[in-house]
């Protein structure tokens, strides 16, 4: 009884435990020492290899995986408390897509020496993973495709790693990401992980969770961008008087905050739901994304707005933020198909 009211009460609120907030706490203090701006704009194609192997060493990927297959049982909201502060410092890893392809191997691939698992998680290899089927199109962008040496892709019910080309050309971006051409379709080199209908719904959660944490990223930039702002508008005079008494800049960086506060919370609630109840509400996790897409673009767009001319220039921090933004949901295709996919979910459509 007692556990049914604790899961119940969990069920609806999605305030963080002490636990939860010291994940968060840890991994801003980490990313905040690790990624400083000069850093992120330094970084080659989006990726620095220092910054990783810190990351590698406090286990960001292994932290991912169940304890059963030697990592640290992280829940999916740890997750998105992490993505949330690698979003907020803009971090030059390829955190999302080695999270995503470590749990769908360890979700979907018996242990042996064919698992390329440890690998993965010992940094020996970075994976990623392919967003849509090979089916779909024989060459695809794919997420870090530009420093993966593996990506794990579907081929009708087969789940199958393909090692990265041996001639990789970043494809420049206004992300600032690792982005990349593939050819997945009809490699010689392809390894069979698993197949059938276990591999296929366990593809799709892993392309689910890259949404997830996508969208927890992106509310860490946007609050981040928000709080750029707010220091500006605290400190810029015009006309006399400090630029955050003016009522068109305060209005719309509370707008812009509610709007991130927001997406924080249906994160969360995602998280929870994919965590603990994956099939009571699908429509959550793209509602999730959508909701973190719109709000980041927003949040960076009121940021560059504030800082007036400067806000438009290179040296200010904002454009990071509003580039990635905009670039880094673009990999995953239409927002307009997600949006429809949140109509699919509901109850009432799943009725019909």
């Amino acid at each position: 009884m007692a556990d049914g009211l604790e899961h119940t009460l969990r069920r609806n609120d999605y305030t963080l435990d002490d636990g939860q907030r010291a994940v968060s706490e840890a991994f801003a203090d980490f990313f905040g020492a690790v990624s400083p701006s000069e850093v992120v704009r330094a970084a080659e194609v989006g990726f620095d290899r220092v910054v990783w192997n810190r990351a590698l060493e406090i286990g960001v990927v292994s932290m991912a995986v169940a304890e059963s297959h030697g990592g640290d049982g992280a829940t999916a909201i740890d997750l998105v408390l992490v993505a949330e502060q690698y979003g907020a410092h803009l971090a030059p890893i390829p955190l999302v897509e080695s999270i995503a392809a470590a749990r769908l191997i360890a979700e979907s691939v018996a242990d042996g020496p064919d698992n390329p698992l440890r690998s993965i998680i010992d940094g020996t290899r970075i994976a990623t993973i392919a967003l849509r089927p090979a089916h779909e199109a024989g060459s695809q962008l794919v997420p870090a495709g530009a420093v993966a040496d593996i990506a794990l892709v579907l081929e009708g019910d087969e789940l199958v790693l393909i090692p990265a080309p041996e001639h990789v050309r970043p494809e420049p971006n206004i992300g600032e990401s690792p982005l990349a051409w593939w050819d997945l379709a009809a490699r010689s080199d392809r390894q069979v992980l698993a197949s059938g209908h276990g591999a296929v719904l366990a593809y799709r959660r892993a392309v689910g969770l890259w949404k997830l944490l996508t969208g927890a990223a992106l509310v860490g930039s946007g609050d981040a961008a928000i709080r750029l702002a707010v220091d500006f508008a605290n400190s810029r005079k015009a006309f006399g008087q400090l630029i955050g008494t003016f009522q068109a800049i305060s209005h719309s960086l509370v707008d812009a905050a509610i709007l991130i506060e927001s997406s924080r919370n249906i994160n969360r609630k995602a998280a929870w739901f994919a965590e603990y109840e994956p099939e009571a509400a699908p429509e959550l996790l793209p509602a999730a994304y959508v909701s973190s897409v719109r709000a980041a673009v927003e949040a960076s767009t009121v940021g560059i707005h504030v800082q007036g001319g400067f806000g438009f220039t290179t040296e200010s921090d904002m454009t990071l933020h509003f580039r990635r933004a905009k670039g880094w949901p673009l990999v995953a295709g239409r927002l307009a198909d997600d949006v429809r996919a949140v109509g699919d979910a509901l109850p009432l459509a799943r009725a019909l």
